[in-house]
């Protein structure tokens, strides 16, 4: 078995445990805190396994797990931001949707207008025949607005590393590309909040003589059903428009569930 198939989960699974935290679209707020040395995060997670499709013929059992974990550390002056998603969904013999992400950044003056981060990031998709992606960067974060609700912007660059499952043979990958970001969380109401973000990034790639555009985003709306729990819906998109390898273009999901967040 691929290594990465059993590293990358346990990696998140683990992350779960020790963490006792979630998935966190933080609460972007808090990294203008005037609190420091705690921690912060958000765990979500589904698990589901039915044999609803089955006939007398032919047993078909669906299995789906979805986990997310979100953990932010603020430090006085400084915030280290650990995300990471896991799903897996495979309903008998049909196709299977299983890929996985870690992501870890460091913002250097959390409270400042303007300020570097750096991040590093490992990611598969085994629905999409990508068996690995990795990539590191940097660049510029700009807090455009830091109260009760938050606005904040980035642009940097990234050296990105690909390796993909060919009809014949494994396609590799590595360009520079220019990431940007644009990233709101509002408070609609005193129970209800929308966050969102969208990246776009783009790299030239000299053996097509073109650039490899990619955008995709996050929308959440959450509600409050205590201090510490929240039902949600939560939509993810990506548009890439030049795969490396013959894929659907666009693609987009759709989820209905609880978080638990702490601090």
């Amino acid at each position: 078995m691929d290594s990465k198939k059993i590293y990358l989960p346990a990696l998140m699974i683990l992350c779960v445990f020790l963490s006792k935290a979630q998935i966190l679209k933080v609460d972007k707020g808090s990294l203008a805190s005037d609190s420091s040395n705690y921690f912060i995060g958000v765990i979500d997670a589904t698990f589901a396994i039915n044999n609803r499709s089955s006939t007398v013929d032919k047993q078909n059992v669906y299995i789906g797990v979805n986990n997310n974990v979100d953990v932010v550390y603020i430090a006085e002056k400084s915030a280290t931001v650990f995300l990471s998603g896991l799903n897996y969904f495979k309903i008998g013999n049909g196709p299977l949707i299983y890929n996985g992400t870690a992501h870890l950044r460091q913002i250097f003056n959390r409270a400042a207008t303007l300020t570097p981060e750096v991040y590093g990031q490992i990611q598969f998709d085994e629905s999409r025949n990508m068996e690995l992606r990795w990539l590191l960067g940097g660049g510029y974060r700009w807090n455009i607005l830091q109260k009760k609700n938050a606005i904040y912007a980035g642009f940097g660059i990234f050296r990105e590393y690909e390796r993909w499952k060919g009809a014949e043979i494994e396609i590799e990958k590595e360009l520079w590309k220019i990431n940007t970001y644009l990233s709101a969380d509002v408070k609609l109401s005193s129970t209800t909040n929308l966050n969102a973000i969208v990246y776009f990034q783009s790299g030239r790639d000299g053996t097509i003589n073109d650039f490899r555009n990619r955008l995709s985003g996050q929308l959440e709306f959450k509600n409050a059903l205590t201090d510490q729990f929240k039902v949600k819906m939560t939509s993810n998109f990506l548009l890439d428009d030049r795969p490396i390898i013959p894929l659907n273009e666009f693609i987009y999901e759709v989820y209905f569930g609880v978080e638990y967040s702490f601090n």
